[in-house]
């Protein structure tokens, strides 16, 4: 059975074109990664991860996917290029995914690429997770005034309903090697 088809049976979600999904690799075990996040790994155009991922974990990411390893300060960066491009991406991360969500999640947010935080197996999914909020503190400058700490509230809504308010973007012509330089 293709993961395709996997996925139709599961029920799982598709990776829209030029979104980025976060995850995080746990411990590296297999059995610690949701089938979510299993089936984002095997199923998207590339994954950019974080240096010292195991083995059985990047296994899941097989040709003709791109996978790339990129320092977690250069990794977000590397992520909207792609994504900004049109691939499928899926960043995956060393340890717990959510240490490394408020930077990725503001950063695709201001570059208005749709981002979902993969839950791991054991983590709540769906109906069953609480209402998520996001809170950030950023200096917001305003005209000449003095720079003031701003808090910002993003709450939760279904995917669904944030995808329909972001143009989609559309595969991109070649996944090819030379497509990578920029």
């Amino acid at each position: 059975m293709s993961s395709a088809d996997q996925s139709i049976g599961l029920g799982l979600p598709e990776i829209p074109y030029g979104s980025v999904w976060l995850v995080g690799a746990a411990d590296g075990d297999l059995r610690h990664l949701s089938p979510l996040a299993v089936h984002a790994l095997s199923t998207a155009d590339a994954v950019i991860h974080d240096p010292g991922i195991s083995k059985a974990v990047l296994d899941l990411v097989r040709p003709p996917q791109y996978r790339e390893a990129a320092e977690p300060s250069l990794a977000t960066e590397r992520v909207i290029k792609l994504a900004e491009d049109g691939w499928r991406i899926v960043q995956l991360v060393k340890g717990n995914a959510m240490e490394r969500a408020v930077e990725s999640a503001i950063r695709c947010a201001e570059r208005n690429i749709l981002f979902r935080i993969v839950p791991n197996a054991g983590d709540p999914v769906g109906k069953e997770a609480p209402l998520g909020l996001l809170l950030v503190r950023k200096t917001l400058f305003v005209g000449d005034a003095e720079p003031r700490p701003t808090l910002v509230l993003l709450i939760a809504s279904p995917q669904s309903d944030a995808a329909a308010e972001v143009a989609p973007r559309r595969r991109p012509l070649d996944f090819s090697m030379s497509g990578l330089a920029g």
